[in-house]
């Protein structure tokens, strides 16, 4: 199965001291046909058991909608973690128990299983921190020709300006995998914003001068292979408490 990042995208909780990277971990789960209510019941009593808030196997668990990934289940974990953190992960002991529930009482319901890829937050690119997370959020996923040039990042630094004056927000990531940027909206007052009009467009001419948005949007499509759209809502009764 094609690996793609998410969420995006999309951090709930503390991300440690200011000024550290922010980074998380991202798990796919495929869910057997006719399994999700079984599926959500044993991974809600997992969950509840093993991966207590506060603690570093905490877990934010999202569903999917779109790309190549629709229709499963987002597991976020080792979120907020700084690339120092990191250093000390693999000192964690190994929660033998946790693993043997996992296996014995929800794999049973999973076809199919993806990740492992660590996402980093980009301040630069950002008008929305990775603690201002919602329940409700797009992710543009941008798969990008190797090393774009300069002028590719001087279009995506001047995008948080004109998203403010939007007034939509909006944290940026990229991925430890394949060369890719993700854009995760945040929704703060749900779905329903996106029956509003486009504003974008005008905003960003407003700021950079008539004509500006067209020619950067130019300027990013030749740098992307491929952009896929994915929407998420966080699933609070099988996320960590």
């Amino acid at each position: 199965m094609k690996k793609i990042l998410l969420l995006l995208v999309l951090c709930l909780m503390n991300t440690g001291l200011l000024g550290q990277a922010s980074t998380a971990n991202i798990m796919y789960y495929k869910v057997k046909p006719g399994q999700r209510a079984a599926f959500n019941e044993a991974l809600k009593n997992h969950v509840a058991k093993f991966r207590k808030l506060g603690t570093p196997y905490a877990w934010a668990v999202y569903n999917l909608i779109g790309g190549s990934h629709h229709n499963e289940v987002l597991a976020l974990y080792n979120v907020g973690t700084s690339w120092a953190q990191r250093d000390e992960l693999n000192n964690l002991p190994n929660n033998t128990e946790a693993s043997s529930d996992f296996y014995l009482k929800v794999s049973p319901f999973i076809e199919g299983v993806t990740g492992g890829e660590i996402i980093s937050y980009q301040a630069d690119y950002s008008n929305s921190g990775p603690n201002e997370g919602s329940t409700k959020m797009r992710s543009n996923l941008l798969t990008l020709k190797y090393a774009p040039a300069q002028e590719f990042w001087d279009v995506i630094k001047r995008l948080p300006k004109a998203w403010d004056k939007s007034g939509i927000k909006v944290a940026t990531y990229q991925s430890s995998g394949i060369s890719r940027l993700i854009f995760a909206r945040r929704f703060p007052n749900g779905w329903k914003e996106l029956d509003e009009a486009p504003k974008l467009k005008n905003a960003y001419d407003e700021i950079y001068g008539k004509g500006a948005y067209e020619k950067d949007i130019a300027i990013m499509r030749n740098y992307v292979v491929e952009n896929e759209t994915v929407f998420m809502t966080l699933q609070p009764d099988l996320s960590s408490k």
